[in-house]
């Protein structure tokens, strides 16, 4: 017995010299167990496309990327095996992940890559995304609706943003999974994040935001906010160098927290239940409020939390 589980010893060991032997002369890294192992085949190609209005991208472990260049086309980067499949028909681009099973696998190359062109100056219509373990990102386009919904809510998509202007988001949620929005104009945002999820928003002008977070996490810097509202459970809410224009309401339940730094704002009417208020390093109790008949109002109400304003 036991010369069959040294010699089983000395072939995983060789076994493993080859593998990195041969990932250091630039081989295949990836070997699967479809029926059987198997090196894996990697697909890089690109493909023209006709013409397209919508995008609906259903799939696990990818990394989708839309963004604008010179014409309609998709770039699939990764096994071969498990490539997705696309289509377009009815002005819709339509990219489903493989539904193969019984896949199992050692794969340093990572997963697979899908990268999503349209021309300059066009517009998406409609960009639904239903993912699972996976990232997403969406840069120099602008999209009149978008939609992100988790495909398996154990395992969710990050959403980079980035230069983007879009006027609805309708659904967007994210489960133990992030939001970057960095230099972009998002108008009608409706987002419910939960599980320790992270909202984040650099140079970005957010307008009629509705934002529900439990157990989870924003943070504004640098931005310009008109008429939001947000309700964080257990989570913390941390402005920075922002403007902020209308009505802003943000409601912080059980031990959540507020911070404004460097803000722009004429009107505060700032309350905490069980909490402190602190206004410039001096404690005000459970109130402060000020010119709050202003147009352009911070309106944070919390119930066990600390309110911050620095």
């Amino acid at each position: 017995m036991r010369k069959y589980f040294v010699t089983g010893f000395y072939l995983l060991v060789i076994g493993g010299i080859l593998l990195l032997g041969g990932i250091l002369m630039g081989a295949n890294r990836s070997v699967i167990w479809d029926h059987g192992f198997k090196v894996a085949q990697v697909k890089n190609e690109t493909y023209p496309l006709d013409d397209f209005k919508n995008i609906y991208v259903e799939g696990r472990d990818a990394n989708v990327s839309i963004k604008f260049g010179d014409r309609y086309k998709i770039h699939i980067d990764g096994d071969r095996s498990q490539a997705p499949t696309y289509k377009v028909k009815d002005g819709t681009l339509t990219v489903l992940g493989s539904t193969r099973k019984g896949r199992v696998g050692v794969d340093v190359l990572g997963r697979e890559k899908i990268t999503i062109t349209i021309p300059m100056n066009k517009t998406l219509d409609n960009v639904n995304l239903k993912t699972a373990n996976s990232k997403i990102s969406i840069s120099d386009v602008t999209i009149n609706n978008l939609i992100k919904t988790a495909k398996d809510m154990d395992y969710d998509a990050d959403l980079e943003l980035n230069d983007v202007t879009i006027h609805n988001v309708d659904k967007l949620s994210l489960y133990n999974a992030e939001l970057e929005m960095k230099n972009s104009n998002i108008t009608n945002l409706s987002l419910t994040g939960s599980a320790y999820s992270e909202v984040e928003s650099e140079n970005t002008t957010l307008k009629n935001a509705n934002i529900n977070l439990d157990q989870s996490n924003m943070d504004i810097e640098s931005s310009n906010i008109d008429s939001l509202k947000a309700f964080v459970n257990h989570g913390k809410v941390e402005i920075s160098k922002t403007t902020l224009m209308n009505k802003n309401k943000v409601r912080i339940l059980n031990k959540g927290r507020f911070t404004g730094e460097k803000l722009t704002v004429d009107g505060l009417k700032l309350n905490t239940d069980k909490g402190i208020v602190r206004y410039f390093d001096k404690s005000y109790g459970t109130s402060f409020e000020n010119k709050t008949d202003e147009t352009n109002l911070l309106d944070v109400k919390a119930t066990k939390g600390t309110i911050t304003i620095k």
